[in-house]
């Protein structure tokens, strides 16, 4: 069985980790079926330095230290550091573009690792960016 590579974009674990909700979509338990469906082997779940400086900005550096522990003792972590070349393709992207930066960064590290999917909450701020990488929404998945 091929095991899938997922791309989380830092809102999809701020869903988790904060149980939110938009009106009547359960936003946090999407997030979590990901991780869950992870945890049990269907997904690798692949995080950048991206990822993790986003969500330690937010102040979700415990929370995400701990899932990256259960996705390690469960072989499920890819992890993707941000390099000079990235960015550099990155920043012409967003020239070229309407795109933020980060934004094209994620997409760009996603392609780079080949991810099956970018998982995010924000399918607009990728829409042209969907020649580097496929973007779903977690309950799409």
């Amino acid at each position: 069985m091929i095991m899938l590579k997922l791309y989380l974009d830092s809102n999809i674990y701020i869903d988790y980790f904060d149980g939110r909700v938009d009106n009547l979509r359960p936003l946090g338990e999407f997030a979590f079926n990901i991780l869950k469906r992870a945890l049990e082997g269907e997904f690798q779940i692949i995080i950048s330095s991206l990822v993790l400086d986003e969500l330690n900005y937010n102040t979700y550096k415990e929370n995400i230290a701990s899932l990256i522990k259960d996705l390690k003792d469960k072989n499920q972590l890819i992890t993707i550091e941000v390099t000079e070349e990235d960015t550099n393709k990155a920043k012409k992207i967003k020239n070229d573009k309407k795109t933020q930066y980060n934004d094209t960064l994620h997409a760009v590290l996603a392609s780079r690792i080949k991810a099956d999917f970018l998982i995010t909450r924000n399918l607009k701020d990728f829409e042209e960016l969907h020649n580097l990488v496929k973007v779903v929404f977690p309950e799409n998945l």
